[in-house]
């Protein structure tokens, strides 16, 4: 499998992708497994999935090999897909076991796709075909079942997404808005973001626009590490689901930046917090660095 193919494991730890119920009934002969492109960009593809029949089943996306035709191949084809799919698992597994975590869910359900599901596969490269694929998986035996279901699409050169992000701070809460060019939610971009205060800042040595440029370069080239948001992000900054805990009167930076084919639209606001009672909102035109030139992949 190339090594950009991203399986849908990657990001199952967003309880929302986890549709598989390991009591559920499942078949695995003579299921239909359709596949609708909802999206294409640069950097992303919308895809929706479902099924005839109840049953499990694998998704995922790789990059189009030219000479190699996956549908004259399929159960070879499937097998490898599916041991990357362990291979992803197991060291997701043995990272939670390390860190004394045993309640840990099967690969049926960390992995695996039961019902209808939307999904977004993202950190793709322009103008590059894919294949979209998905097929049967017997939960109990771990195989490959019936046959290989696949599309084929390509990614757009440029974004083709017209999008800006607004900001607020409400007490220790912060909120990022992608918005489309008549100002509504954008939910279906993907995009990263961070927060750092002026003091960790300036210890690297660097301005704030230079470390954000570094950070968003590197999120960019470890695209499975990066955490990708969609629509409307909201956080507590208290240190457990954030980076930063906000301190009275310490002053932050906050870094955003499209993820779709190059780093769109990085955006930067500064501010100071004041407590609880902060209250703060910011558009493009109070950025100390607007919408810039993107980052090339």
């Amino acid at each position: 499998m190339n090594k950009r193919s991203l399986l849908l494991p990657l990001l199952t730890l967003i309880a929302f992708f986890c549709a598989c119920n390991p009591n559920a009934r499942w078949e695995t002969e003579d299921v239909h497994i359709s596949i609708e492109l909802q999206y294409i960009s640069a950097g992303f593809i919308e895809c929706s999935f479902s099924t005839d029949k109840e049953a499990y089943y694998l998704i995922a996306i790789d990059s189009v090999r030219p000479g190699y035709n996956p549908m004259d191949h399929q159960k070879q084809f499937m097998t490898l897909a599916l041991d990357s799919a362990n291979l992803t698992y197991i060291a997701w597994r043995n990272k939670l076991l390390q860190d004394g975590e045993f309640n840990i869910a099967p690969f049926s359900s960390h992995s695996l796709q039961y019902g209808a599901v939307n999904y977004f596969f993202t950190s793709l490269t322009p103008n590059t075909d894919y294949w979209v694929y998905a097929f049967v998986v017997d939960p109990v035996t771990m195989k490959p079942m019936g046959k290989l279901h696949m599309v084929n699409t390509k990614t757009y050169a440029q974004s083709q997404v017209d999008i800006c992000f607004h900001y607020r701070i409400k007490g220790s809460w912060d909120y990022i808005y992608p918005l489309d060019d008549h100002r509504n939610i954008h939910n279906h971009f993907p995009y990263i973001a961070t927060t750092r205060d002026s003091m960790e800042i300036a210890q690297s040595g660097m301005n704030a626009e230079d470390y954000f440029s570094q950070w968003m370069q590197e999120q960019f080239d470890n695209p499975t590490k990066a955490r990708i948001y969609y629509g409307v992000k909201a956080i507590e900054n208290d240190g457990i689901g954030s980076h930063t805990t906000f301190q009275h009167g310490t002053t932050y930076y906050t870094a955003i930046g499209g993820f779709d084919g190059s780093i769109k639209q990085k955006i930067i606001y500064k501010f100071t917090w004041l407590g609880e009672e902060t209250d703060l909102y910011f558009s493009e035109e109070d950025a100390i660095q607007p919408p810039s030139t993107p980052i090339e992949q």
